[in-house]
């Protein structure tokens, strides 16, 4: 499970800390900087797939085919108002071979001509006559510890054709550390096992395991903007990974009525979460090869998802999502209650706690909902967080709900939740106490 995200001059957060839980909910104002916690995510995620910093930002191609979109807004608009660099933190569990550890990883890109790339130190600036300008971008700063014990940890120093010196901690003691270059331009962490093998450190597998933990908790992130339009959409058998916007949805399904118990599972949530009496599902093949999904009703009536309804279609991808043979370790929903009716949004709620609690997976959502609020547990409420601005500054800010001062809290356990959010309420609360602050 991801604990906590610490963000440094990244979008609009010129300083910030996320703290996580099983399920966390994010409200706030429309450019508050939601989405943006979603390209912090997404960054991540793109060092999990073994991406370049140009490719994470840019995009990546394969063959003429977009197979990654780019962080909004790429290089030019990564920083906070357009400062050199950025800097991303993660704390994680690791959960391998091993025993469950705790993992911090830090990454900090340098996006602009800046000292910082080339030098680490007052001598070191004036034995140098010239910086070298980032192709695109450079990490100046990378590293991972496990505990308080670095795996690996980089050293900010000028090199020629923008490398960077790293050291690799076999046992987290510095008298068995590993020297090594690695290039700057692409994280350090997705460059390490195949430069230990070429060093011939046999003795660090150790090292290689933590590092593919650390990176599989990554490539692990799915990230969900649903949208109708790509769920009408045929697929092929055998795609069983379900889209951001919900494409493969037919295909998801099928793989998961091939498992008896999965079916069984669906079938009553479907039940649940609309008023169809669905029994079975048909998935005809057309002439082209791919198949859509086809409900089938106790009378016998029959609705494919060419027909089925916008709210229907969001909740079988939200179960393809969480019930998914191939189902992922964190989840990121944008706007959570799209398309769902308000006397159906309970049962969603509900399918997403049952889940966490039950599978150890992980869900964060933005939502404009104050209905969502009022309906999610005492345990959720505690890590959902307030994403906001205060007039006329540019920077973000996260103020997790359940630590507002002992004043605010003891509304919060008197008053409907979600009353005070259509109220502004939140947002007025930390404009009051941070104005007071600054006087």
């Amino acid at each position: 499970m991801i604990h906590q995200l610490k963000l440094t001059n990244f979008k609009n957060f010129q300083s910030a800390e996320l703290t996580l839980g099983p399920f966390s909910i994010l409200i706030g104002e429309n450019a508050s900087g939601k989405s943006n916690l979603r390209d912090a995510f997404r960054f991540l995620h793109g060092i999990g797939r073994g991406y370049s910093l140009a490719d994470i930002m840019g995009g990546k191609y394969i063959g003429g085919s977009l197979q990654w979109e780019g962080i909004r807004g790429g290089i030019t608009e990564i920083s906070f108002q357009e400062l050199p660099n950025f800097c991303l933190e993660i704390v994680f569990d690791l959960n391998g071979e091993q025993k469950s550890r705790t993992g911090t990883y830090q990454i900090k890109v340098e996006t602009a001509k800046s000292p910082a790339l080339a030098v680490r130190s007052l001598r070191e600036q004036q034995s140098l006559k010239s910086f070298p300008m980032p192709v695109g971008a450079l990490v100046s700063q990378e590293s991972l510890k496990i505990g308080d014990e670095f795996v690996f940890q980089t050293h900010l120093e000028y090199m020629e054709s923008h490398n960077i010196r790293v050291s690799v901690y076999r046992s987290g003691k510095a008298d068995q550390v590993i020297d090594l270059v690695a290039a700057s331009s692409q994280p350090v962490i997705t460059q390490l096992e195949e430069k230990l093998r070429m060093n011939g450190a046999s003795d660090a597998q150790q090292v290689i395991q933590t590092l593919r933990e650390t990176l599989s908790v990554f490539s692990a992130m799915r990230f969900f903007s649903l949208e109708p339009a790509a769920m009408r959409i045929p697929s092929l058998p055998g795609q069983i990974v379900l889209g951001d916007r919900g494409e493969n949805m037919s295909t998801v399904i099928q793989a998961i009525s091939d498992d008896p118990q999965r079916f069984l599972a669906l079938m009553e949530w479907i039940k649940e979460l609309t008023p169809m009496d669905a029994v079975d599902f048909e998935f005809p093949v057309y002439a082209d090869g791919k198949t859509l999904l086809t409900l089938v009703e106790k009378n016998g009536q029959k609705v494919s998802a060419n027909s089925a309804s916008d709210g229907t279609l969001r909740f079988l991808a939200c179960l393809a999502a969480l019930l998914s043979p191939d189902a992922s370790a964190f989840y990121f929903f944008e706007e959570l209650e799209n398309g769902i009716h308000p006397t159906r949004l309970h049962l969603l709620v509900d399918l997403i706690e049952r889940n966490v609690k039950r599978k150890h997976i992980q869900v964060v959502a933005t939502t404009h909902s104050p209905q969502l609020l009022r309906l999610i547990s005492p345990a959720s409420l505690d890590t959902a967080a307030l994403v906001y601005r205060l007039e006329d500054q540019p920077c973000g800010r996260i103020q997790g709900i359940a630590n507002l001062p002992d004043g605010a809290r003891e509304v919060i356990q008197t008053k409907d939740v979600a009353r005070l959010h259509e109220s502004a309420w939140f947002e007025n609360v930390m404009s009051f106490l941070e104005g007071d602050a600054e006087e």
